[in-house]
């Protein structure tokens, strides 16, 4: 009787068990350093050595071309090609000393041939008027991105005992970066014509080609560094970032991470800008500031809360809303998002 009702229980625990929705483990890949976070919130989803210092090729390149297209005012402008960007070694895109070409090829030409010549050449352009030059604005925008175990000493990643970044802070520069839209529409692009150069750069990225909702961003390869991956991919509304630092089976291990992401987390609307909260004692309504979206599992998303605190109307640094309190998304018992109470 003992034997058989035991029979029974182990039998109701497994069913029991079957029944809930857990969230399976993080395919295990082969790369020294990773990490897998949202686009939108930069929840981090899973990782590994994530602020292990290491090389990181020419995905040096992902800041560098961010970096061009935020400090030239117009990329269809043609400039001529200094000579001493010409000649890099490494992938080349064979720029000529005296060449006309426009801003717009070489961002392409970049990011998609990885051309060492095209990106010096871009960071020659878009430094001359910084008194530190471009590397100088290089390091100082990975510290405004709080990418704080980098340092950046050539805008292509050739190597260089200086030239260091983690998979964390790769993810931060690269979640900066495509949330541009000209940097995004490089990125994902399978082939481009190059007119003033009169060639064609196809994507070096097979993840654009290959996976089928990816939509970006860079590799990488040197000796030292290894085979280095930022990809991204899209699907139904949720947009995941994969690093991966030196790594031989750099594309598979990003699809079999991205499969895995979009079987277990979705992106779901928190809260909508203009969302109405509650009034004042003045009686003035009182709305959401600005949309929050967060990446969770099925079984997380009943696990959110909502809190908030309205207060007497006051400016802001001259803005055109009354800030009037705030609010706070939790996860559990953890903080996710502080935002801003207005009132219109």
């Amino acid at each position: 009787m003992i034997i058989k009702s035991t029979k029974v229980l182990i039998f109701l625990l497994m069913f029991l068990i079957c029944q809930i929705n857990v969230t399976e483990a993080i395919p295990d890949i082969n790369a020294q350093s990773y990490i897998v976070i949202d686009s939108e919130s930069g929840r981090i989803i899973g990782s590994r050595n994530a602020e292990q210092k290491l090389p990181i090729a020419s995905t040096t390149k992902i800041l560098t071309t961010i970096l061009a297209i935020e400090n030239i005012e117009n990329i269809e402008q043609i400039i001529e090609v200094p000579a001493e960007c010409t000649g890099i070694e490494g992938s080349s895109v064979y720029l000529m000393p005296k060449q006309m070409v426009s801003i717009k090829d070489l961002l392409y030409g970049t990011m998609l041939r990885s051309g060492n010549d095209a990106a010096t050449t871009l960071a020659a352009f878009a430094g001359r008027k910084n008194d530190g030059g471009f590397i100088d604005m290089m390091n100082k925008k990975a510290v405004e991105l709080g990418a704080y175990n980098s340092n950046f000493a050539n805008p292509h990643g050739l190597h260089n005992e200086n030239h260091y970044s983690t998979a964390y802070d790769l993810a931060l520069i690269s979640r900066h970066a495509m949330k541009n839209s000209i940097f995004k529409e490089i990125s994902s692009a399978e082939k481009y014509k190059a007119t003033s150069m009169n060639t064609f750069f196809f994507n070096k990225n097979k993840v654009v080609h290959q996976y089928e909702y990816g939509n970006g961003i860079k590799i990488g390869y040197t000796k030292s560094a290894g085979r280095c991956l930022v990809a991204s991919a899209e699907k139904d509304g949720t947009e995941i970032i994969v690093v991966v630092l030196n790594d031989n089976n750099w594309f598979q291990d990003s699809y079999k991470i991205f499969d895995w992401a979009f079987e277990n987390y979705k992106s779901y609307n928190i809260v909508e800008k203009d969302q109405f909260v509650g009034r004042t004692t003045e009686g003035k309504p009182v709305f959401i500031s600005e949309s929050f979206s967060y990446l969770l599992t099925e079984e997380e998303k009943d696990k959110i809360s909502f809190k908030y605190d309205i207060t007497l109307p006051h400016v802001l640094n001259n803005s055109d809303n009354e800030i009037c309190g705030s609010y706070s998304i939790y996860l559990r018992d953890e903080l996710i998002f502080n935002g801003k109470l207005v009132s219109k």
